[in-house]
């Protein structure tokens, strides 16, 4: 989620165990741990400059950033350090950056390039149908270290997804095609990829239904209800797990679904209607963070019962010297 808003801030993403958040700003970059809320990093405007997207690489010392002013240009930053310590760039503007702990896929306009990590060397590319400036990125990448390594992002058929085993991956190319996967007739809006790569969820423009996939299999496994008007689905997140499911749309709702077995739905609690992300702290706890600043945690039970029990402007979280670790 990146754009200049009147709050400052450029984009918001949370880490890979969705423990920690960051906030791209117009005057810099802070991060954030979620559970508690307490703000970890801090760079100034004299420092980064106006930061337009940053990921971070799980609770390690890296932060992959992109600045305004140099929006094709990638750096990793050593936090540790506070200085970068690589760079890549590219021959058009970066829209989004996914990263695991050994590579990061960087969304351009007509493709996903894939880069080792630390070395930002390029080991797959992924070509993908030309993107509108104003056009939201699509792109998810499994992130856990010891299962499938599975790249997620459109594919030149309308409402179809293109995925791809970058473990496979060899230095400046694919060993293998990607698969492709009809997921909806309208353009596809939203997706995410679990951790292990197992499953993907996926949302059309329509916004009504949130599919769930076997990346395996290619078959599609449960259709969830999010509603009968249509929405915009600004985010879907899974659990570690994929037992759980959440997504957040411009309807102001926080939907919650179990994925195992017969997919059921929990709950749906008030959230703002600002663009928002949303993630799952944990089997009972649910976070969204929104463009005008604010942090809400809801806790919910099996049974559906949800209520909000933390809110926050986290701009105004006081700093916090100790990093990550």
């Amino acid at each position: 989620m990146a754009r200049r808003r009147s709050s400052g801030i450029t984009s918001l993403g949370f880490s890979q165990d969705q423990g920690c958040f960051t906030c791209c700003l117009t005057s810099g970059l802070r991060v954030y741990n979620v559970d508690p809320l307490v703000e970890k990093a801090h760079y100034s405007k004299e420092e980064l400059g106006e930061v337009s997207l940053c990921e971070m690489v799980f609770r390690t010392n890296w932060l992959l950033v992109v600045r305004a002013r140099r929006p094709c240009c990638l750096l990793l930053l050593d936090d540790q350090r506070r200085a970068f310590s690589a760079e890549v760039t590219f021959k058009s503007p970066i829209r989004a950056l996914r990263a695991r702990k050994d590579k990061v896929a960087v969304v351009l306009s007509c493709s996903v390039q894939v880069l080792s990590l630390p070395s930002l060397q390029r080991v797959a590319l992924l070509r993908t149908p030309p993107a509108a400036p104003a056009a939201r990125p699509l792109c998810a990448l499994a992130s856990d270290p010891n299962a499938l390594q599975i790249l997620a992002a459109p594919a030149h058929r309308k409402g179809s997804l293109q995925l791809l085993d970058v473990s496979r991956a060899v230095k400046g190319a694919q060993s293998s095609s990607p698969a492709v996967v009809s997921c909806h007739q309208s353009e596809v809006a939203c997706l995410s990829v679990a951790a292990s790569g197992c499953r993907l969820a996926t949302a059309s423009r329509r916004g009504t239904i949130i599919r769930l996939w076997d990346t395996t299999t290619k078959q599609m496994l449960h259709e969830l209800r999010r509603g009968s008007d249509y929405a915009d689905v600004y985010c879907i997140s899974f659990n570690g797990d994929a037992s759980l499911v959440c997504c957040v749309s411009d309807k102001g709702t926080l939907h919650v679904w179990a994925t195992r077995g017969s997919a059921r739905h929990l709950c749906c609690a008030a959230a703002p209607p600002h663009r928002a992300l949303c993630a799952l702290s944990d089997d009972r706890t649910a976070v969204v963070i929104c463009e005008d600043g604010t942090f809400h945690k809801f806790t919910f039970s099996a049974e559906g019962n949800c209520h909000r029990n933390d809110f926050e402007y986290f701009l105004q979280v006081g700093d916090d010297d100790e990093f990550l670790h």
